[in-house]
Parts: structure tokens; sequence; C-alpha cells
């Protein structure tokens, strides 16, 4: 089942542009959260590709909510060196 969703798998992976990772990176991300996924699952799976679909659907919403937090994040960072040279006191 896995090996007839490798095509749709790239497919998706090379459809996304996420942060800095390559279309490798993030297939091996969703390959990794399928067989995660897979373990769970406490129900046969039906039919695996509509499955398979959803989950990578997932995990790249997820991978972009990540990498555009992270882009944020890094936006607002502001060292204590930079506040001090700024002239800004945090110890008194």
């Amino acid at each position: 089942m896995f090996k007839d969703f490798e095509p749709t798998l790239i497919k998706l992976a090379k459809t996304y542009q996420i942060g800095n990772l390559e279309w490798q990176d993030i297939a091996q991300e969703l390959r990794i959260w399928l067989w995660l996924k897979e373990k769970e699952q406490k129900k046969p799976i039906k039919n695996y590709n509509n499955w398979g679909y959803i989950v990578c659907r997932n995990k790249i919403i997820d991978l972009a909510r990540f990498w555009g937090r992270q882009k944020r994040n890094k936006k607002y960072k502001v060292s204590l060196d930079e506040l001090k040279e700024k002239g800004i006191d945090l110890e008194g």
C-alpha cells in the first residue's frame, strides 16, 4: 500500500515550498509521519490513497505553520547585547 502511494507523496512534496526545506526533506517528513500515523490506526485503513493524502496534507499544513512561526519569531528576537547597545538598562 505504501509503495503505491509513493508517487502521490512525491508530487505533494514537490508542490509545496516550505521554509528552506528541499522537496526531498518534505517527502521524508511525510514518509515518517505516514508510518507513525499508520501505527496509531486502530481500525483497518480501507482506502490507503485517500487516508494517506489526508494525513500528508495535514502534515504539510503543520510544517508550513511551524516554518511561519519560526520566521516570525526570528524577526522579533532581540538580544540583550542589542538592547544594551541602544542604552536600555535591564538590570536597574
